[in-house]
């Protein structure tokens, strides 16, 4: 017996079966009747006994009978696996984890879901809220498909995407008075000010911008408690551009030089690793709305070109085992 069946011999023995007809099989599966009684034979020669009576050629013998119920289970997942592929390929259904850096996760992120969610319904999501460190290491250990954060050092595990170039000013109050200065202020100018360190200072660090940064006498990680505490007068903080909020009629952002520092933020992938297609739909979409953020909010976008040498692996690398 030859060991794997033609799907559509199945579909057609299980057709003919059912309306006892082969002319049934043959229109069902847009085929003649000659191709149909063709292909009965070959199914019957490949099982080794009659599946169909000699008298009455659409009546099945009682081996047929029996086989039709497991033809009709192997038709069944056959149909379930190959819609199940379609899907998955399409980007119609599958399920993908991103990890995004606290201050987009509340300001810019939620947008994106909505336009992914919109467009692909079946895709199943988990997002993680983390800060950059740790967002390295979940894409690096497969935990999350993709990444959205600042560039900390280069990893050979790892693929980034630079897609802005993010600069650093103080929040505070509109009523404290650095918030009447009309140009940028100093990294010294911060000395002796009350300032509120969080999750943004790993970027800071070993740049000797000052023990104020280095060792802040207050730090709060959590964004929304971070601001409160400064629109209580606690202190002022320091942010990235794309971190200060898109409103906020009593909070002051003023741009901090001499020196000025920098940042990349973009997107992580594993390296040498293609994303499904499900995330790839998740990636072209954050590419294309962190692109307009930053634009928004006045940060300088990477070149291209700039990206090109370390292209992610989405766009066709194949995995190395």
């Amino acid at each position: 017996m030859v060991d794997v069946f033609r799907i559509q011999q199945i579909r057609q023995f299980l057709i003919a079966a059912e309306n006892g007809s082969f002319r049934a099989a043959a229109s069902g599966t847009f085929r003649s009747a000659a191709a149909v009684s063709t292909a009965m034979r070959d199914l019957e020669l490949q099982v080794g006994a009659p599946l169909f009576e000699k008298d009455q050629r659409a009546r099945l013998t009682p081996l047929g009978q029996t086989l039709a119920p497991l033809f009709g289970e192997l038709l069944r997942t056959h149909d379930r696996v190959l819609s199940d592929v379609q899907q998955l390929a399409n980007a119609e259904r599958g399920s993908l984890s991103v990890a995004v850096v606290p201050f987009l996760a509340e300001e810019w992120f939620p947008s994106v879901l909505r336009q992914l969610l919109r467009k692909h319904p079946n895709i199943s999501i988990k997002v993680t809220d983390e800060r950059s460190r740790h967002i390295r290491r979940l894409v690096a250990e497969g935990a999350a498909d993709i990444g959205i954060a600042a560039k900390l050092v280069d990893d050979p595990k790892l693929s980034f995407s630079a897609i802005a170039v993010d600069t650093y000013g103080v929040a505070c109050r509109r009523d404290h008075p650095m918030a009447k200065r009309r140009k940028p202020l100093t990294w010294n100018q911060l000395s002796g000010e009350k300032l509120i360190g969080n999750d943004g200072f790993e970027t800071l660090l070993g740049h000797g911008l000052g023990e104020w940064i280095e060792n802040p006498v207050l730090s709060v990680s959590s964004r929304t408690s971070m601001m409160d505490c400064v629109r209580e007068g606690v202190g002022i903080t320091v942010l990235p551009r794309l971190t200060k909020p898109s409103v906020a009629e009593d909070i002051v952002f003023i741009p901090l030089v001499k020196p000025t520092v920098t940042r990349q933020v973009g997107i992580l992938t594993r390296r040498g690793q293609t994303l499904l297609p499900a995330a790839q739909a998740m990636y072209a979409l954050i590419e294309n709305e962190l692109r307009a953020y930053a634009m928004r909010h006045g940060a300088a976008l990477v070149d291209a070109k700039a990206k090109a040498a370390d292209a992610p692996a989405r766009r066709g690398r194949r995995a190395k085992n």
